[in-house]
């Protein structure tokens, strides 16, 4: 206790009590229980303050450095390292590894300056030495994790990689060396295995590969390192990474990300092209820099000042954002994570869509994450306005939609179906809704007729040859007409009989 509290004074986080101020009751549902994993390098930093403004909807539970192939510290002894197929070509002591302060030393600190304006627009944020004290400072981080498992909570733990899986291994690997051998391993192994769900942006060691997958077949596993493609780096080819769909573009340029993101002492942290920041320790993060961008050497073309650069790890905790549709318990269905597909059985392995189709039926690759951007970053933009406007009243806040028949409907071949919704916006907006198939989420293999009508409601024609035991999803989505619209959804099954 005496060296947490010596540590909060020292990054001056301690006297971060708010007095009184109006703030606004919101109903949520209950907050899926989460843990991040990180190796802090640049895209990780921009991934963790996106992140960060939406821990008033997610239960963290730790926040925790770990390494990977890309990022590692060493044994502190000088011990010199070569792995072949790596970044470079002879023995390193360490590699890339930007330490274990960043998040408490420029991420907190400018929370704790923000953490006022965001408690007006949502009392459910963390204070910041709530968030500190998830962070694995005094204990290490796979004990934490390993605890986790074995409490009593009931609920997944989502444990997002957002670097190597090699902390959540060792976690699984002392409950295996403490239980394995003891009369109660077989409960103890289904227990962890039904409640760990590991969310990793890709595999960036082997720990995956030569542990958990032999050892704990039983956790599911979901691979999402597909999502680069529109929220990674995109450098193949040298081509730099322009991405997204035309219409949708707009939210990676330089001219919106500099005025809607890296605004006031929060979101100037936020990492793009040629912003003239670069991670400690890491020498190959010249991204900020126009003269080492601009390199023959250098492996991407650098974009204009302040375009998107990368949130590569948003891949692992935008299946567990609420918006309406989100079922993370169900990889299957679709959401601002995208949808994914389960790979093998045992291991339990996911991995996401690499097409799905657009609204006049043909396949788009990559569009399973590429639909839901203007949502996405509409979303963060408001979040980020939340820092500096201290007045609920100024900000903008998300509708709710409500499908008011309920998650299923039974409908006969060649019937008609009548949905109707309910819409509220907490900010007295105008509230737009729309109504969609979504082909992939039903197994109805043809299109359907939804018709929207003016009352926030649908009709859907059920096809003739339509039969009984095939399903089809219907969305509806509701927008308002804030500065930066926020949409929000529901979804329907309707169940062929």
């Amino acid at each position: 206790m005496h060296f947490l509290i010596h540590r909060l004074l020292a990054i001056g986080l301690l006297a971060s009590a708010i007095p009184g101020v109006q703030t606004h009751s919101i109903d949520k549902p209950a907050k899926l229980r989460t843990i991040v994993t990180t190796d802090m390098e640049q895209d990780d930093l921009a991934s963790l303050i996106r992140y960060i403004l939406y821990t008033n909807d997610l239960d963290t539970q730790g926040i925790i450095y770990t390494s990977s192939r890309y990022h590692w510290a060493g044994d502190g002894k000088g011990t010199e390292f070569f792995l072949p197929g790596r970044e470079y070509n002879t023995s390193q002591t360490s590699w890339r590894w930007t330490g274990t302060q960043t998040i408490q030393d420029k991420i907190l600190k400018a929370y704790a300056k923000v953490y006022p304006n965001l408690r007006r627009h949502d009392p459910s944020y963390p204070t910041p030495n709530e968030l500190l004290s998830k962070m694995d400072h005094d204990t290490d981080g796979s004990n934490l994790i390993r605890s986790l498992l074995l409490n009593e909570d009931p609920r997944p733990l989502y444990l997002q990689a957002w670097g190597g899986t090699s902390t959540i291994a060792r976690a699984l690997k002392s409950i295996e060396e403490r239980y394995s051998a003891s009369w109660q391993w077989p409960r103890i192994r289904d227990l962890v295995s039904r409640k760990a769900v590991i969310l990793a942006s890709g595999f960036q060691d082997e720990t995956y590969v030569d542990y958990i997958a032999p050892t704990w077949p039983q956790i599911r596993v979901e691979e999402l390192s597909a999502g680069y493609s529109t929220w990674g780096y995109n450098c193949n080819q040298g081509q730099g990474n322009t991405r997204g769909l035309p219409d949708d573009h707009v939210y990676f340029t330089g001219d919106w990300i500099r005025a809607n993101i890296e605004m006031g002492p929060y979101g100037k942290l936020y990492r793009s092209w040629l912003d003239g920041q670069s991670m400690p320790g890491d020498p190959e993060d010249i991204f900020g820099n126009i003269t080492k961008a601009s390199s023959p050497t250098a492996w991407c073309k650098p974009l204009g000042q302040y375009d998107f650069l990368s949130e590569g790890d948003d891949v692992a905790f935008n299946p567990l954002l609420t918006t309406g549709i989100q079922d993370p318990s169900n990889p299957n269905l679709g959401s601002w994570g995208g949808r994914a597909k389960q790979n093998t059985t045992s291991p339990d392995l996911w991995g996401m869509v690499e097409t799905e189709k657009a609204e006049n039926g043909t396949e788009v690759e990559n569009y399973t994450t590429n639909r839901w951007i203007a949502a996405v970053q509409n979303d963060f933009a408001a979040r980020m306005h939340w820092t500096i406007t201290p007045e609920y009243r100024k900000g903008n806040h998300a509708p709710s939609v409500d499908i008011l028949n309920g998650k299923s409907v039974k409908a006969y071949p060649g019937s008609t179906v009548k949905l109707s919704s309910q819409v509220s916006d907490p900010d007295g907006d105008h509230v737009t809704t729309s109504w969609w198939q979504y082909f992939e989420e039903g197994t109805y293999p043809g299109a359907v007729t939804v018709t929207a009508n003016h009352n926030h409601g649908a009709t859907v024609k059920i096809p003739a040859d339509a039969k009984p035991g095939q399903t089809i999803s219907v969305i509806v989505q509701g927008t308002d007409d804030g500065h930066f619209p926020l949409t929000r959804y529901d979804r329907v099954f309707i169940h062929v009989v």
